[in-house]
């Protein structure tokens, strides 16, 4: 399913912007790549933008408040629910595809990668974008490309911990830490597995036999352990807000998702539930912003992109989503993000639970960051039997 808002200005709006063109907002800028930007901020930007994100209500803000600020024609913004839909939009219309920019994350930018679909952006001349380097050495020993000044095929936004385990607090308390609950027959027909993408089901797998989840060397006992959960397990979620409903109701006692869909569940929704990363361990990956090949208005995606990064953009990005930036853990116990998630906790921003605890959960210690693998790289062998795997426990 994908959401749409489309914004255009009035006649008499549209009418002073392109007298503005010529310093600003410019329909007939002449095409540049955003390695191709020479200077910043850019002297001349086309005057509309089109981006796709599921982190929809930051979206929604940042190209409104960007439109208004840098005086656009128009600019729309769309919401996907399964990760392959940009993908297989611009698989299919490579060149007539409309899009400015995406939301994605790893796997799916890797895949956008290995077909020649994306644009690295060029991040050393964008002021606002400065990620830690232990987020962003990884991801850029795998996605860097030296083409003009440099650039990245896309932006880390955020660092996501899972499979993590989520739990309903009214049906379980103190459970012990481990991923072999979710193949506790005490929990029959209690269990729900998130499975929206092939890889978080399989990860489990992986890390309750005792793999890395990167590099696998046992498949078929991945696929067994599968197999025999199947009858634990009384659905496969195929999206996020479905999976969070099921244990935040109770329907579900037990299951997996990601660390972000469990704050959201805890302090936008106020849900009777909590989480832990498994003894075992998990994955972290980041989600990304990424400028697709052939973008109508890649100077103006590269504009936005910059302005998500802005301290208000990343404080935006902590109160519609809930998903962890990526910063040095000091911005959130000693600096003024942290300052700013205490201050706005209750009163403007009507979160549940105590800020404290929402910081604290924020926090990635190093001990915690030892027993998490990065779920980059990952080969292709990897990601097929993966995809062969899902198909086979989820179909059955």
């Amino acid at each position: 399913m994908i959401n749409r808002r489309n914004v255009l200005k009035s006649a008499g709006a549209i009418g002073i912007g392109s007298l503005a063109g010529c310093l600003g907002g410019d329909s007939n800028s002449e095409y540049v790549r955003p390695v191709e930007i020479e200077d910043w901020p850019p002297e001349s930007y086309t005057d509309e933008l089109n981006t796709w994100n599921w982190y929809a209500e930051w979206n929604e803000w940042g190209t409104e408040t960007f439109a208004e600020e840098h005086d656009l024609d128009s600019f729309s913004t769309e919401t996907y629910a399964a990760p392959g839909d940009w993908f297989t939009n611009l698989q299919s219309n490579p060149e007539n595809h409309g899009i400015d920019q995406i939301g994605a994350f790893t796997e799916w930018q890797y895949r956008a990668v290995e077909e020649d679909l994306l644009e690295p952006i060029p991040i050393e001349m964008m002021p606002n974008v400065e990620i830690p380097d232990q987020y962003l050495d990884a991801h850029q020993e795998q996605f860097w490309s030296d083409e003009g000044v440099g650039g990245l095929y896309g932006v880390p936004h955020s660092v996501v911990i899972s499979p993590i385990v989520m739990y309903n607090t009214q049906e379980l308390q103190d459970p012990p830490e481990s991923i072999d609950i979710l193949w506790d027959e005490e929990f029959a027909n209690e269990i729900s597995m998130i499975a929206h993408q092939p890889a978080i089901l399989c990860e489990a797998g992986a890390l309750y036999t005792g793999q890395d989840p990167n590099d696998p060397d046992d498949f078929e006992e991945i696929r067994e352990v599968l197999e025999q959960q199947r009858d634990l397990v009384f659905t496969y979620a195929d999206d996020h807000q479905t999976q969070m409903q099921l244990l935040m109701s109770g329907d579900a006692t037990v299951g997996t998702h990601m660390d972000g869909r469990a704050f959201r569940a805890m302090y936008n929704q106020g849900g009777d539930v909590d989480w832990f990363i498994p003894e075992e361990g998990a994955t972290w990956g980041t989600d990304t912003i990424i400028i697709p090949k052939n973008a109508p208005n890649p100077v103006t995606s590269t504009m936005y992109l910059n302005f998500l990064f802005s301290d208000e953009g990343m404080e935006r990005m902590i109160e519609t989503s809930l998903y962890r930036p990526p910063v040095d853990n000091e911005e959130f116990t000693d600096g003024e993000l942290g300052d700013i998630i205490r201050e706005k906790w209750d009163d403007e921003w009507e979160k549940y639970g105590e800020a404290e605890d929402f910081i604290n959960d924020l926090v990635l210690s190093e001990e915690t960051l030892d027993n998490l693998f990065h779920n980059w790289p990952r080969s292709s062998d990897v990601i097929e039997r993966y995809d062969e795997i899902w198909t086979a426990v989820t179909a059955g």
